[in-house]
C-alpha cells in the first residue's frame, strides 16, 4: 500500500453555534469530521493530519463533556490514526502550556488523537516498499510573532519526503494580519528542506501551489463561521496526499454542506457590521483604559492578571490579539 495522508484543519467544535449560523453547529462540524472519515476509508489512507483548532472556545469550562464524546465517538469509527497539532483556540489564552486543562488534551490522553508538535513526529512506511519514507513534524500556534527557528531548524534526515503541519498563517505574498501576527511567505518557506507545508490557521480557502519544487497545501477550515462573503461562496474541504516515487499528488475533495442561505443568517449582515463598529468602540475604550494600569508588562499580560471573569478576560483577550495588541 503506498502512503496516502488525508488533510483537513479548523474544525471550530463548539457548544455555541457562531451568530451567523441558523442550524444546529455542533451537529454540522460532526458531520463534516464523519466525511473526512469515509474519504479516508474510501482512499485507504495512512492517517489522517489535523491542522489544529479542533475546537473554538479557549476556556476550558465552556466546553461540554458531551461535545468531547461525540468527537471522540465520531473518530472511534475512522480506518486510520488522526495526528493533530495545537492551535490557537485548542487551549486556554492560546497558550499550548495550558493543553493539559483543555478537551483536545483529554483526546490526546486518550488516545482519540495522537500528538504532532514539537517533539512528536509522525514516520510512515510503505508496506509495498520499505525504503519509501514520509515523515511528519507538526508546528503548534505559538504566538503572533512567530518564532523562525522553529522551522529553519526542521531538516530533512534519511526519509524520502518531509511533509511540515503548521498553526500558523501563510501566503504566496506574506506580511501581516492585522498589523500584528505573522504571514509567512512561500518563497521563504520553498527554500527549507521540506517537501510539503501543510497550513491551517487562515480559513480562507488559497488552494494548493507547487513555489520552487514545494507543495503548499492552504485549503481553509471545514467550518463557516464568519458571514462574510468567502465564508458563503467557500465549500470545505480536505486534501489526499499520495506520495509515490515521482513526487507528491494532491487532490482536493470538498465536502457536502448545505446551502449558505440555509444555514447562514444572511439578512444579519447589517446587525454584524453594526457589532463589529461596536466592537472598535469597545477596544479604544479598553485600551484606554488598561494602557493607565499599573500592572507592569505588555497590554495582554495585563489583561490576564486583571480581576475579572474568565470569559470576560477570554472575549477581551480575542479583542486585543485581533487589535494586534502585544
Amino acid at each position: 500500500m503506498s502512503i496516502k495522508l488525508v488533510w483537513r484543519t479548523d474544525a471550530h467544535n463548539s457548544d455555541q453555534p457562531p451568530q451567523s449560523r441558523t442550524d444546529d453547529w455542533n451537529q454540522t462540524i460532526l458531520g463534516k469530521l464523519a466525511q473526512v472519515g469515509e474519504i479516508a476509508r474510501e482512499v485507504d489512507a495512512t492517517a489522517v493530519l489535523d491542522g489544529g483548532d479542533n475546537f473554538h472556545i479557549k476556556s476550558p469550562t465552556r466546553n461540554s463533556h458531551r461535545m468531547s464524546n461525540e468527537v471522540a465517538r465520531v473518530h472511534r469509527d475512522y480506518p486510520c490514526p488522526v495526528y493533530a497539532t495545537v492551535g490557537n483556540h485548542d487551549v486556554k489564552y492560546g497558550d499550548i502550556k495550558f493543553l493539559g486543562e483543555s478537551p483536545l488534551g483529554t483526546l490526546f490522553e486518550t488516545g482519540v488523537y495522537k500528538r504532532l508538535y514539537d517533539d512528536y513526529e509522525a514516520v510512515f512506511v510503505d508496506e509495498k516498499d520499505p525504503h519509501k519514507t514520509v515523515r511528519v513534524v507538526g508546528v503548534p500556534f505559538h504566538g503572533t510573532e512567530y518564532d523562525m527557528n522553529r522551522l529553519t531548524t526542521i531538516t530533512k534526515g534519511k526519509e524520502d519526503y518531509l511533509v511540515v503541519v503548521a498553526h500558523l498563517l501563510a501566503s504566496p505574498k506574506g506580511g501581516e494580519m492585522f498589523a500584528g501576527e505573522d504571514i509567512l511567505k512561500y518563497s521563504d518557506l520553498a527554500n527549507l528542506d521540506p517537501d510539503v507545508w501543510c497550513f491551517g490557521h487562515w480559513h480562507k480557502d488559497q488552494g494548493v501551489q507547487e513555489v520552487g519544487g514545494k507543495t503548499f497545501i492552504n485549503i481553509g477550515s471545514l467550518s463557516r463561521g464568519a458571514l462574510v462573503q468567502d465564508e458563503l461562496n467557500r465549500i470545505p474541504s480536505c486534501a489526499i496526499l499520495k506520495f509515490e516515487r515521482d513526487g507528491v499528488a494532491v487532490e482536493v475533495r470538498p465536502l457536502e454542506v448545505a446551502p449558505a442561505e440555509v444555514v447562514f443568517d444572511v439578512e444579519g449582515r447589517v446587525r454584524t457590521e453594526a457589532r463589529t463598529l461596536s466592537v472598535d468602540a469597545f477596544m479604544e475604550s479598553l485600551e484606554e483604559t488598561v494602557s493607565g494600569a499599573t500592572v507592569s508588562g505588555s497590554l495582554l499580560e495585563e489583561v490576564r492578571a486583571c480581576d475579572a471573569p474568565e470569559p470576560v478576560k477570554e472575549r477581551a483577550l480575542q479583542y486585543l490579539e485581533s487589535a494586534g495588541a502585544r
